[in-house]
């Protein structure tokens, strides 16, 4: 898409450490999954010891002690619209897959409709 749009493009991440989602399970039919927090060593876990709670980052300009760690590659969730996914714990280098990262301490799923 950046080959297309060019500087009108903006890729947003999403992290979190914890909490609870909907999405379909490999039958197909929507459910609710819980994520345990985030693992020692993932990107989860460090992005949460942050001294904020919930918070947005821009990582196109972050202090060269965060860059390092941002261009490094580190395991992180992957959650699509089913999970778990065909690679549940992919590694990935935040700084080069994101323009700006949106990391929540905890999610919590959506009230789904019947």
């Amino acid at each position: 898409m950046r080959e297309q749009l060019g500087a009108a493009y903006l890729s947003v991440g999403l992290s979190f450490n914890q909490g609870t989602f909907n999405a379909f399970n490999h039958d197909g039919v929507p459910e609710r999954f819980t994520a345990a927090p985030a693992a020692p060593g993932s990107a989860e876990y460090t992005l949460d010891k942050v001294r904020y709670r919930d918070y947005v980052v821009d990582l196109r300009n972050t202090p060269t002690a965060a860059r390092s760690w941002l261009a490094e590659p580190h395991t992180i969730k992957n959650i699509g619209a089913t999970y778990p996914g065909i690679a549940d714990a992919p590694q990935i280098r935040l700084a080069q897959t994101h323009d700006v990262l949106i990391h929540l301490q905890e999610v919590q799923a959506a009230q789904m409709l019947n």
